[in-house]
């Protein structure tokens, strides 16, 4: 191997502005790092600085500011105390899962509260590979026939014209919350134009249209996850819900006065705290930003996740190892959304449902047994799907002159493609679509790197034919989309996709990157920086683990592999008479490289604590030595 094989990534070290590090750390009495790390992250003034490292739960925006709010919390109300049917519909991801769960509870909360009944109040999460995502037709007459009156969609909807005319034409009244980009036609229309009629925007068969993205919304935060309209209406609920018992109350009926400006009774207050577990688990497991709103809703959430009582979240937080433990958002990421998502993966997603809305600690740990199965049977999928792919690349692809990688299969598993997908991103650096095929159609799930937008090259694609279109469908973002296309289509698609591709990325340069934070010495690492850290957390998109390197140090003492197959990478690092110990998760291939160089190279990490159990790896509370530090590299370089 030779010595320039230690790293294959081009570091990026963001600016320096010491003007502006110092105008926020005097103002905010905070280091200069910290500033310079807030300043990385883009606030970039006293303001948005403080404003981000305070995050508390006042800060959230009042509810009643999204569009058709007032009313559908309303109509949702009048079912409640109606003995209305309603329904609660969601998608099959953890966003999806989390959102019905949050919205289910929160309707029976209400039932028991202010009517002291239990309401008919059901759910139904759509089958991935029969339905596919959002709402259908043959699901809303299903509901109809069932005797549902209202459906209350999460997480899915906002582009679902057909569907909401055919709920109009069923007498169903449709409430649609979603966080999804609109398309062109909700769009369209500005402010004017809705002032005058609140749907006119597009979706005029829908009762209500909540989502912040909408052009009629005044909500000023516009990255909610699903879950977190979800939440936001459920503060809602409670907000019409207590002005409603406030007015029984002085009519000499029953009930308690309440502001109603963002104000609600005491007992629905409770369900909200702990409601905003289930937001955080969402919100952290569809990777939106990690800021404003969403990084409160993280913050307060994972403080819940790691208290709450529920049955469902206990057992799922005890079968993936963390009982007792401090959550993180890793642990979302990594252990608890796995869970939850392999059941819409690969069996049923309403087991999720099941199994954060149940009130038995027995039914609680039977379920989340299922999900331990499936997201098992999850990984072998992934795990043969993966080794398939590769050896597709290796016979199909054209690694040197094609841009993009596109392999398809009959055997694949349509519901973890996306996930191989993403895997394979990471090895070859480039855009890569996996198509699981089932007779003349394929679906596909596409995942990009930085600098290359996979919406948009799909768009051009779509329009690269005049008579006809390529794709039968598409949708999705710049770094992940799915689409479906004819089985026969492939081979042309790919083709089209390549030149496309090679016309985006025109002059440049695939080398993979790595944002570095800030490059300091081995002497400026200490127990006080570590705690400091500990004010940007939660970490997420948008708000990455700081990451920082060291130039000119020596690997001293043994260095080794461990883990199984050696797969990983140990030594100590010493620049001057400071030391510290360092692990390279996945790097054990590098060890050739680093002695050749007699130890000598520049290293890119995050700080984590050794002692996992107790701190998680990421944050303790008594530091006092630099041996209480570990280096998790994240780049070797010469």
């Amino acid at each position: 191997m030779a010595i320039q094989e230690l790293s294959q990534k081009k570091w990026i070290i963001s600016p320096l502005n010491v003007n502006l590090q110092t105008e926020i750390s005097d103002a905010l009495r905070i280091s200069p790092l910290l500033s310079q790390l807030l300043m990385n992250r883009g606030f970039t003034d006293v303001s948005s600085a403080k404003t981000f490292l305070d995050s508390t739960l006042s800060l959230l925006s009042d509810p009643m500011l999204l569009p058709d709010i007032k009313k559908s919390s309303e109509r949702i109300l009048d079912a409640l105390s109606q003995g209305e049917k309603i329904t609660v519909y969601g998608d099959y991801d953890v966003d999806g899962i989390s959102a019905t769960a949050l919205m289910v509870q929160c309707l029976e909360t209400l039932s028991r509260l202010y009517w002291n009944q239990k309401s008919t109040i059901d759910y139904y999460i759509p089958n991935r590979l029969e339905e596919g995502y959002g709402l259908s037709v043959g699901a809303i007459e299903m509901l109809s026939e069932g005797g549902t009156k209202v459906i209350i969609t999460v997480d899915c909807g906002v582009n679902s014209f057909e569907e909401a005319k055919s709920a109009r034409e069923k007498g169903i009244d449709l409430i649609i919350t979603d966080h999804h980009e609109p398309g062109d036609n909700l769009l369209s229309s500005g402010k004017d134009a809705a002032s005058q009629n609140p749907m006119s925007c597009g979706c005029d068969d829908a009762f209500g249209l909540i989502n912040p993205k909408l052009a009629t919304s005044d909500y000023p935060f516009r990255e909610l996850s699903g879950v977190g309209v979800a939440f936001m209406l459920a503060w809602a609920l409670g907000q019409s819900a207590s002005t409603r018992a406030g007015t029984a109350s002085q009519d000499g009926q029953a009930g308690t006065v309440h502001s109603p400006n963002k104000k609600v009774a005491g007992e629905f207050k409770d369900f909200l705290m702990d409601a905003i577990g289930l937001a955080a688990l969402g919100t952290i497991a569809d990777v939106v930003p990690l800021k404003q709103e969403n990084r409160i809703l993280a913050k307060y959430g994972l403080s819940s996740l790691q208290n709450s009582t529920n049955p469902g979240i206990k057992a799922l937080k005890e079968i993936a190892g963390l009982k007792d433990k401090a959550i993180i958002s890793s642990h979302v990421g990594f252990n608890l959304g796995p869970r939850i998502n392999a059941a819409g993966r690969v069996g049923d997603g309403k087991k999720g449902v099941e199994l954060l809305t149940a009130t038995c600690e027995d039914k609680a740990k039977e379920i989340a047994e299922y999900l331990e199965s499936e997201n098992k049977r999850r990984q072998k999928i992934q795990g043969d799907i993966l080794k398939s792919a590769r050896e597709k690349i290796l016979d199909e692809v054209d690694i040197d002159s094609e841009m993009a990688i596109i392999i398809s299969d009959d055997s694949w598993h349509q519901g973890v493609v996306g996930i191989v997908a993403s895997r394979l991103v990471s090895e070859f650096y480039r855009p890569v679509i996996i198509i699981a095929t089932d007779g003349d159609v394929g679906h596909g799930s596409a995942r990009s790197i930085p600098d290359f937008n996979l919406y948009n090259a799909l768009v051009k694609c779509q329009e690269y034919f005049t008579d006809r279109k390529i794709l039968i469908s598409f949708g999705g973002h710049a770094q992940a989309a799915g689409l479906s296309i004819l089985k026969k289509d492939i081979p042309e698609f790919k083709e089209i996709f390549n030149t496309v591709s090679i016309e985006i990325m025109q002059g440049e340069d695939m080398t993979p990157t790595l944002n570095i934070d800030l490059e300091v010495k081995l002497s400026s690492i200490s127990s006080s920086l570590f705690k400091e850290i500990k004010c940007l957390f939660p970490h997420g998109e948008g708000n990455p683990v700081p990451i920082f390197s060291t130039r000119n140090v020596k690997a001293v003492g043994q260095v080794r592999r461990f883990g199984v197959n050696g797969k990983h990478l140990g030594f100590y690092v010493r620049q001057g008479d400071v030391s510290f110990k360092t692990v390279g998760f996945g790097m054990g291939d590098k060890i050739e490289a680093l002695k050749q160089n007699n130890g000598n190279c520049s290293i890119a990490y995050v700080l984590r604590s050794p002692y996992r159990k107790e701190t998680n790896g990421m944050y303790s509370n008594n530091m006092t030595y630099k041996e209480d530090i570990e280096l998790e590299l994240k780049d070797i370089s010469t």
